[in-house]
């Protein structure tokens, strides 16, 4: 069993080497622009939404995520193994033994980074739910066409478990960039 007693002197040492925080704004804020405050040595960027041109002198490194798929292998990689998880479900040991093996380089140089920075949440969500629409959940069992509202539940628990997994990563600093859409009603307010 995992369970322990954490004194404040331990908990205060584990804290001083992570953190968790969410930049959210709407687009053209500067949202992505922070990543050139972050040293690029100590630093990846999980590149979900191929917006990399906006700091292209930074120094630093980045992988680009194009399916939800490989969002959740490289959650996995980065948070390493969740013993919460079913043996067989993502972030399980036998998952991350997969990719650890399937990518060992990518894997060692996940290990170095200290500061994940991912970018974004919005594009993430968008990549579950073309993701989510292929699930045998996403189709109603009593019709067999599509069932949105699946879709959307499966893509909701998926997301909020690779973002947990993520807040989790022992000795990160996770930093999650997203959009905020401006809209303005009929009666002209901004919302």
């Amino acid at each position: 069993m995992a369970l322990r007693i954490v004194s404040a002197e331990q908990r205060l040492t584990e804290a001083q080497g992570k953190t968790t925080l969410a930049l959210f704004g709407p687009s053209g804020s500067g949202k992505t622009s922070q990543l050139r405050t972050l040293p690029p040595e100590e630093t990846v960027c999980v590149d979900l939404e191929a917006g990399m041109k906006s700091v292209q002198g930074w120094p630093g490194e980045s992988i680009a995520i194009r399916t939800f798929p490989d969002a959740l292998d490289i959650a996995c990689l980065i948070g390493g193994v969740d013993p919460s998880v079913p043996a067989d479900g993502f972030f399980s040991e036998a998952h991350h033994q997969h990719l650890t093996g399937a990518y060992p380089d990518l894997a060692q140089r996940l290990a170095t980074k200290r500061i994940v920075f991912v970018d974004s949440i919005t594009d993430l969500t968008r990549q579950a739910m073309a993701w989510a629409k292929t699930r045998p959940e996403a189709i109603s069992e009593k019709t067999g066409k599509p069932d949105t509202r699946g879709a959307y539940g499966l893509l909701a628990r998926e997301v909020i478990a690779l973002l947990k997994h993520l807040q989790h990563a022992p000795g990160k600093t996770v930093i999650f960039v997203g959009i905020l859409e401006k809209v303005t009603d009929e009666f002209n307010r901004v919302t």
